[in-house]
């Protein structure tokens, strides 16, 4: 999911400086696009743009929910696990604790208990 979202944030850079470029006038419509000819095809060329931007706009508002869930989702993942390696900890103080404070007479009575 990330690599995806870099390489769109790629390709909306390349747009946004290519559509910079031509409505700023610094490029010509013909050099880059041949086929663009009269002003009606230029004005296609505008709607165009128009109708790919919002695509983009489109595409990236999907992609950043998307990459946001997953990061959610791998934080709550993480969280678990790090929930479940203190509940260990726990139990291994509980369990040593309660094996440090047994004298030895109290060992030999749990022994005999068990037998």
């Amino acid at each position: 999911m990330r690599i995806l979202n870099t390489l769109f944030n790629i390709v909306a850079v390349a747009y946004a400086l290519t559509l910079t470029l031509v409505v700023t006038g610094l490029v010509a419509e013909s050099a880059i696009f041949t086929r663009v000819r009269s002003e009606a095809d230029i004005l296609l060329l505008y709607k165009t743009f128009a109708g790919v931007g919002a695509f983009l706009l489109l595409v990236k508002v999907v992609l950043s929910t998307l990459y946001s869930g997953n990061l959610r989702y791998e934080n709550h993942i993480a969280q678990l696990k790090v929930n479940d390696l203190k509940v260990e900890l726990y139990e291994r103080r509980q369990e040593f604790r309660n094996n440090n404070f047994k004298t030895p007479a109290t060992e030999e009575r749990l022994q005999a208990a068990a037998v």
